[in-house]
């Protein structure tokens, strides 16, 4: 599996199923965990078709099984709150502190799963980090990359989507942090064990 500009997806399992994202001549194969390397602008391009469900004109895009292009509005719509996307510095809301950040998309999606979210973060960040109870008090500007790298990834994972892109996720991290940021993924499919994992990393420039 490759992509013109050089990416590359290792480790997929031919067994797995469906294929759960495709885009030019990237495709994912569903279940497990993924790594795709692309040019900046060629990431760019994947994130935006595949998170506002728009192919760009002339090119295919298949999500979770199912033809983009083929959809109706409604469907669009139901096929995205299936997808979940961790930006690079987490994409926290800067007035919010941490727990409030992680918490607040599950109460206006599934408030059904407010009452077990509490013991499922406070487990996970036992895993992930030394100070949890400290950490959830602190705003955006109080936190370090990897901490904004983690409410942004716990609180995606709390909502568990079928599909997981994870923009850069080892960047800017230090060699102790990358090793706590590779429990991400576990912590992921700890809530959707058939679901798919895709770290997005940037080639290095030549």
């Amino acid at each position: 599996m490759s992509h013109p500009d050089g990416a590359s997806t290792p480790g997929a399992n031919p067994d797995a199923g469906a294929t759960a994202l495709g885009y030019d001549a990237v495709r994912i194969i569903a279940g497990g965990n993924h790594c795709v390397r692309l040019a900046l602008q060629a990431k760019e391009r994947l994130l935006a078709a595949t998170l506002q469900l728009e192919p760009e004109a002339g090119a295919s895009l298949v999500v979770l099984g199912a033809d983009v292009g083929s959809l109706d509005p409604a469907a669009r719509s139901a096929l995205r709150a299936r997808i979940g996307y961790v930006p690079a510095g987490g994409g926290l809301l800067s007035h919010l502190n941490a727990w409030e950040n992680i918490i607040l998309p599950l109460s206006f999606h599934h408030p059904a799963r407010l009452a077990g979210a509490a013991a499922q973060v406070h487990a996970w960040l036992r895993e992930l980090t030394a100070e949890p109870r400290a950490w959830l008090a602190r705003l955006p500007e109080e936190m370090g990359l990897f901490e904004k790298k983690l409410a942004g990834c716990v609180r995606i994972c709390l909502e568990g989507p079928e599909l997981l892109l994870v923009d850069d996720l080892f960047g800017g991290l230090s060699g102790a942090e990358r090793e706590r940021a590779a429990g991400f993924a576990a912590a992921y499919h700890a809530i959707c064990p058939q679901g798919t994992f895709v770290q997005l990393d940037d080639l290095p420039e030549a």
